[in-house]
Formats: structure tokens, C-alpha cells, sequence
């Protein structure tokens, strides 16, 4: 070349650099892997995953392939170890290990493949978890179901939005428990994310496990005015046939016939009722003839959709004591635990896992008991209801009718004056024998319009306008606590509490109510209540008493809609299992 450069001279300054340029990315990825390896291996040292994880680095590509194990867990054993209450202290806190919060039973079924450029890539596999498992640990812990997630869950599935909260921690905390969490691969398994703090802790080992529900015997700290703690049992009435038989057929008097003192409310007043027997006293004599050790509550726990044994407490530890539930009917059965499940968030633990039937939700939501025959049992008066029966017929005798008579009188008086004695006392014999004909036809009439009235107004109750369920069992806790069987300071919802444990004790009572309530939800379904239902509720009125507190609670805890309980059950039968990370 003309400047004296040659080829020699453009190859060693120009394509040596150019040739070293080339390599500079291979060599930077070459230092990025080593350096990135070492950052991940002092990761997964920090964090516990060192000795059980393998690492290696594509030097060429810089890419670290970490191989993670894979594990299926389990809770521990609630009562056998300790740890079962506490948080791990190597919690992992890398992206897909929150499940590492808690103390697990761990079960390595695989390896897992994770491919890093950058550290912050590092990505711990989720561990499989039977879903029922995981959501039983989790509310033995204290978290409480968020209904809007659940429903949420229900409706669209693995396309439920990240984040969506399905257990919130206890209650009037804020915070998330376990939410839906975005999946690690396509797998159609659901992936969920688990946080827990220590201050949430609010059970231990002297909690009752999930899904058992503790009843506490009734009667401390409620008492009446006059120091009895009192309640009452139901009550047997005798119905009157006639009541014509009291009465003289030789002196006959004009019958008081006003809406008080029809057949049916003489029959649920008066010496026909029986006294009303404190409920505390009841309860303990029913536990004389089916326990023998001291206990002051109960336990039990749904077998399937029953509840077929209760095991008897003694300040909250087991007395050995069981009661079979099972011969108090089928009726009875149901009822006690729809009861329960919806007084639920006033025991001790909650029943997640029971569904309250849609023929019992939908028959609580209709109006059934007509307004008359609350009238006619005496636990509401007229003047609480809408007008609903006729007026009483008159059987008081007109002034012109008795002007009339009393003239009539009077003038054959005059003639039997005017007669000779012997024509004169066989007229006055044939006007008494007149007059007395007269006074028992009189009586006669009386009492037809009393029959044929109290007949008719047994009709008109039946037929009247009905009342809401709470406005039912309002008016039947007012009763009670009118004539004393309950303290004056309960609620429907202690009477209830007080009803399922009487159920409990008291088979025979127990099957009683759930026959009324067997009866009340046929004639709400089946075209109104007929006389016959309202002869039985007339000879239980109490027990009617104690089934509408039943109906009540089931009634606002549907109106509620706030029981996540069957949306959360739908979902456990859709996923067995999940992914936790």
C-alpha cells in the first residue's frame, strides 16, 4: 500500500479488536451465570435449600438452572405435636414458598426445574396440599371464610382474578389469609398463596377442633325478677267439646260470645294449662336419666349431614358420656343442626362444612302462620293483627222483644185474675210451661250461634293474613316471657340456644318440636294450615314457642347471605387439591 500499511498491519489493529468486541458478551454472560450462580446458591443457603437443591450454570447462554424439590403436605398432628400451633423459623421467603409459614409434614414427590438469568427469577415449587386439609388447618388457626371469594371461586374457577381473598384472619382483623395466587404452569390445578402473622394467633390446643361446635348448658346469669333461673317445657291442653255441658238448662243465661271468649281461647286459658316447669329444671332432671357424671356442656360434630352422638363436657373436657342423637327422629335431627349452623357465630367454633337444605331455607322465608291463630293460642290480641274474623253475633234479646214479652205477660196475668180458681191455675200452668219452652228454645239458639261462630272463626283464623317468621318468633318469646318460662333478658337467639340444648337432653321433647315443625313445613308448602294442626298446636303450645325460635335463627341467618358455607363446599368438591406457594 501506498502508505506503507499492509494487511498484517489492518488484521492486528482492527480485526483483533473487532474479534475481541465479539467475545465481550460471552464473556459477560460467562461472569453473569458465575456470579448469579453464587448469588443464588447463597439464596438458597439463607434459606435452608442449599443441601437439597442442585445448581448449575449454562456458562455460554448465562442461564442457572436450579433443580428444587417438589413436596406433597400435610398438617401435623394437632394433638400430639406442638408445632402444629407454631410458625416455622425457617420460613422461606422466596416467591412460591409462603407455604413454608407453618410447620408442615413434608413428603418429597419430585423435582422441579427452575431456569434463572437473574436471581430474583428464583422461584420455589408450590407444594401440593389435599384442599379440605389445608382449609380445616387454616380455620382451626382462626381465619374466617370471605364469602364474596368464594362465591367469586364458585362462579368462574381457575379464572378467578389474583389476589381474590378467600380466608380473611380473625375476625375484626384486617389482613388476607389465603387468596388465589398466579400459577407457576398449566397443570388446571389452582393455585393458592398462604400468609399468617403471629398476632393472629388466637386458638391453641384448648380450642375445639374444626367443625365441632360446643353447647353450653343455659340458665347462668339469666334469672327471673324472683332469682328463678326458669324456662319452660311444652304443654299438653285438652280441647273442649262442648260448652253447653257446664251450663243450666233449667236457668238459661245470655253468653258473653266477644272475640276473648270464644271455645279456642277458653281452652288455652284458664286451669286447662299446665304449669310451665323452669327449663333449667327441666334440662337437669332430663340429665339425671341420661348422664351420671357432672357436666356443664356438650360437643359434637357432624357426621356427613347428622349429628349422631353427643360427647358430654366437664369445664370443657370430655366426661366419657355420649348421647345418640339418632331416636329423636330424622325431623329433629336436621333441625338441631340447621339450628346450630346457624347460631354458629355465637359458639365456640363454626360449621363450615354443613349446608342448611333448600327445603328448609326456602320454607323459613315464607310467610306460614296465619295472624287468627296466633290470636286463638292467646299469644298475640286483636288489636296486634289486622282485622281478620267477624263480629260475634247478639245474643241479647232486643228491648222491643222484651217489652213485648213483659206486656204479654201482663195481660195474661190480668186474665188469669179474672178467671175462676180452678180455670185460672190451668192457665197459669200452660203459660209457665209456655214460658219455659220459650226460655229452652232461647238456649238453644244461644248455643248454636256460640258454635256455629267459634266454627266460623276457626275458619276465618286459619284463613287470615299470615306473619313473617321473626315476627313470629317475637311474639312467641313475649309470651313466654309473659308467663315466665323464659327470663325476661333472652333473646330469640338465647332461647334457642336453651331449645337445642333440651334437644339434647330430652329426646322426648326433642321429637316433639321437630313433629311441629315436620307439620308447620307441610301446611306452608301445601295450601295453608288445616283444623287438625291447629289442634296440635293448641295442645303444644310451648313447643310451637320453641320451634319458632328454631325457624327464627335459620330465618336471619339466611337473610343474611352472608354463609359462605355452601360455596366453599362446592369448591372442595371441585378441587381435591391445589398448589400452595
Amino acid at each position: 500500500m501506498d502508505n506503507g500499511t499492509s494487511a498484517t498491519d489492518i488484521i492486528t489493529y482492527i480485526g483483533i479488536p473487532l474479534a475481541v468486541l465479539g467475545v465481550l458478551p460471552i464473556l459477560y454472560s460467562f461472569v453473569r451465570a458465575i456470579l448469579v450462580q453464587r448469588s443464588i446458591r447463597r439464596t438458597l443457603h439463607r434459606h435452608g435449600l442449599l443441601d437439597s437443591s442442585i445448581t448449575r450454570g449454562s456458562l455460554m447462554e448465562g442461564i442457572v438452572e436450579v433443580e428444587l424439590p417438589r413436596c406433597t403436605i400435610t398438617p401435623l398432628d394437632r394433638d400430639e405435636d406442638p408445632e402444629y400451633w407454631k410458625l416455622n423459623s425457617h420460613q422461606v421467603f422466596l416467591k412460591g414458598g409462603s407455604w413454608s409459614v407453618f410447620n408442615w409434614n413434608t413428603l418429597v414427590t419430585g423435582r422441579q426445574l427452575v431456569r434463572c438469568q437473574y436471581k430474583d427469577e428464583l422461584r420455589v415449587p408450590e407444594a401440593d396440599i389435599d384442599f379440605e386439609d389445608l382449609i380445616a388447618f387454616l380455620l382451626d388457626r382462626g381465619a374466617v371464610p370471605d364469602p364474596k371469594g368464594w362465591r367469586l371461586l364458585k362462579s368462574i374457577g381457575l379464572w378467578t382474578p389474583t389476589g381474590t381473598a378467600l380466608l380473611l384472619p380473625p375476625r375484626g382483623i384486617s389482613g388476607t389469609v389465603l387468596k388465589v395466587a398466579t400459577p407457576d404452569n398449566a397443570d388446571g390445578l389452582l393455585s393458592l398463596q398462604v400468609d399468617w402473622k403471629s398476632e393472629w394467633d388466637t386458638r391453641g390446643s384448648f380450642s375445639l377442633p374444626p367443625f365441632w361446635v360446643r353447647l353450653k348448658q343455659p340458665g347462668s346469669g339469666k334469672l327471673l325478677a324472683d332469682g328463678k333461673e326458669t324456662m319452660g317445657e311444652p304443654e299438653t291442653i285438652d280441647i273442649k267439646d262442648d260448652v253447653s255441658d257446664s251450663q243450666d238448662d233449667h236457668e238459661p243465661q245470655a253468653q258473653d260470645i266477644s272475640r276473648d271468649s270464644t271455645l279456642v281461647t277458653e281452652t288455652t286459658s284458664d286451669t286447662e294449662i299446665s304449669a310451665s316447669q323452669p327449663l333449667v329444671k327441666l334440662i337437669e332432671e332430663g340429665k339425671l336419666h341420661v348422664t351420671s357424671r357432672p357436666n356443664d356442656s356438650v360437643r359434637f360434630k357432624l357426621d356427613g349431614d347428622r349429628v349422631h352422638k353427643v360427647l358430654f363436657e366437664d369445664e370443657e373436657l370430655p366426661t366419657g358420656e355420649i348421647r345418640e342423637m339418632a331416636s329423636a327422629g330424622e325431623t329433629a335431627n336436621l333441625w338441631f343442626i340447621s339450628a346450630a349452623s346457624s347460631l354458629s357465630q355465637s359458639l365456640e367454633s363454626e360449621l363450615w362444612n354443613f349446608t342448611i337444605p333448600n327445603q328448609i331455607t326456602s320454607f323459613v322465608k315464607r310467610k306460614s302462620v296465619p295472624c287468627g291463630v296466633m290470636v286463638l293460642l292467646g299469644i298475640l290480641n286483636d288489636d296486634d293483627v289486622p282485622p281478620w274474623s267477624s263480629p260475634p253475633p247478639s245474643l241479647q234479646d232486643s228491648v222491643h222483644e222484651v217489652g213485648e214479652r213483659m206486656r204479654q205477660d201482663m195481660y195474661e196475668r190480668q186474665l188469669e185474675n179474672a178467671m175462676p180458681p180452678a180455670q185460672a191455675a190451668e192457665a197459669r200452668r200452660v203459660r209457665m210451661m209456655r214460658s219455659a219452652h220459650e226460655f229452652h228454645n232461647q238456649h238453644i239458639a244461644r248455643q248454636k250461634a256460640v258454635r256455629e261462630y267459634e266454627d266460623r272463626r276457626l275458619v276465618e283464623a286459619i284463613q287470615s293474613s299470615r306473619l313473617e317468621n321473626g315476627t313470629v318468633a317475637q311474639a312467641t318469646l313475649a309470651y313466654l316471657i309473659a308467663e315466665k318460662v323464659v327470663p325476661e333478658d333472652y333473646t330469640t337467639k338465647d332461647l334457642a340456644l336453651a331449645v337445642l340444648y333440651l334437644m339434647v337432653v330430652d329426646n322426648a321433647k326433642a321429637t316433639l318440636i321437630g313433629d311441629i315443625l315436620e307439620r308447620w313445613a307441610l301446611w306452608s308448602q301445601f295450601g295453608g294450615m288445616q283444623k287438625v294442626q291447629l289442634e296440635l298446636l293448641i295442645k303444644n303450645k310451648v313447643a310451637f314457642c320453641y320451634a319458632a325460635a328454631l325457624v327464627a335463627v335459620v330465618y336471619h341467618a339466611e337473610a343474611g347471605d352472608s354463609n359462605p358455607s355452601t360455596d366453599m363446599l362446592e369448591c372442595l368438591k371441585s378441587w381435591k387439591r391445589v398448589r400452595l406457594g
